[in-house]
């Protein structure tokens, strides 16, 4: 597979954006559906499951989360899960709050995985009938929506709609949705990729010998309790349900180093760069006074540069980035965050702009 930059994509993943800024409601369920622990990308350790119903993994709750806002999500991802495990189908729900004449009136389920809703399979993410999905791998699963869902979302969840198989122990590393951004176009061809090796550290001896101190040779591996046992993986691999050993990820072999990538896109427009406008309520169009009680805040549907700059916390908050949109293969996919004081825009001329960044996969 190519490794070019080419369009990249940024996952932004709005829960973990909504629970550092102040909506703690998302900590639902942490003890028996995950809640806040299946937020903020921290795949590594996956949560196990503890209930015994159909419902094995949840974020937020409808019950006890008042949103501040509508807000639009256009995919959906599962990251370190053993789904594939189960023989049963699932579905991915979100629940809302429905308003009428300024009131809430009750909550709407939106079944994710519906035809009306599904639209494209970028990673594992197969059709098993008109609204489940069944993933053929263990690992990672990623999906898009047929368009920006923008509604009142509280809660996410994922429904075994004829049961779920007990026998088998379910986990799942991080429960992200949210909104992607593709770049309006490719980088400046003088971009740099490169592989930082700062997990190993050398010492000379007092006798001239050079030791090497391994802590980390690459991004952390994953820990997957599948069929045959509990072992680590590499991030984003698929692995097999089967007993296929030349199928199954090999631990400790696959890429090491950490990746960075050091990009800058010329001749950016306004639209592509800013926020129209970076207000709190929906009191911005011209002369309008009376907005549609489901209008978004301005910075949660906004489609720019500024978006990913502003709910990934200038970069502090983790997202997932693939280099090139168009290359859906697992080594494409890295858990990233902007390196501290890298984000630069330039005017270059009349309402366009040189924006550049650094971007480094976290260990």
């Amino acid at each position: 597979m190519g490794k070019q930059v080419k369009t990249p994509r940024f996952y932004v993943d709005m829960p973990t954006f909504l629970h550092a800024t102040g909506q703690l409601a998302w900590n639902s369920d942490t003890e028996t559906r995950g809640g806040a622990e299946l937020l903020y990308m921290n795949c590594a350790n996956p949560f196990l499951r503890a209930t015994g119903d159909d419902l094995p993994f949840r974020i937020g709750s409808h019950h006890n989360n008042p949103i501040k806002s509508a807000f639009p999500i256009n995919f959906v991802g599962l990251l370190n899960h053993n789904l594939a495990s189960d023989n049963n189908s699932y579905r991915i729900v979100g629940i809302s709050q429905d308003f009428i004449d300024n009131e809430q009136d009750g909550f709407v389920w939106t079944n994710l995985t519906h035809n009306n809703n599904y639209n494209t399979n970028i990673l594992n993410t197969e059709r098993d009938t008109t609204y489940q999905i069944k993933n053929e791998f263990n690992g990672t699963s990623i999906f898009t929506l047929n368009e920006p869902l923008n509604k009142h979302w509280n809660t996410f969840q994922i429904k075994y709609e004829n049961g779920l198989d007990d026998t088998h122990q379910h986990q799942l590393g991080s429960f992200v949705v949210g909104k992607y951004f593709d770049c309006p176009n490719s980088p400046d061809l003088n971009l740099t990729m490169s592989r930082r090796f700062d997990g190993i550290k050398k010492q000379k001896t007092i006798g001239g010998k050079t030791l090497a101190n391994i802590y980390y040779d690459g991004p952390t591996e994953w820990t997957m309790n599948g069929p045959d046992g509990t072992y680590k993986y590499p991030p984003f691999e698929l692995d097999t349900t089967g007993d296929e050993f030349n199928q199954r990820v090999k631990s400790g072999i696959g890429r090491k180093g950490l990746r960075s990538w050091k990009l800058t896109f010329s001749y950016i427009s306004e639209s592509d760069m800013w926020i129209d406008n970076e207000v709190s309520n929906t009191l911005i169009s011209d002369g309008e006074t009376n907005p549609a009680l489901n209008d978004p805040n301005p910075m949660l549907s906004d489609n720019s540069f500024n978006f990913v700059w502003n709910c990934t916390l200038g970069g502090t908050l983790p997202f997932i980035f693939q280099p090139d949109n168009t290359n859906n293969n697992p080594d494409q996919f890295s858990i990233c965050t902007f390196r501290e004081n890298t984000f630069s825009v330039q005017q270059v001329a009349f309402n366009t702009y040189s924006v550049s960044m650094t971007i480094d996969e976290l260990a």
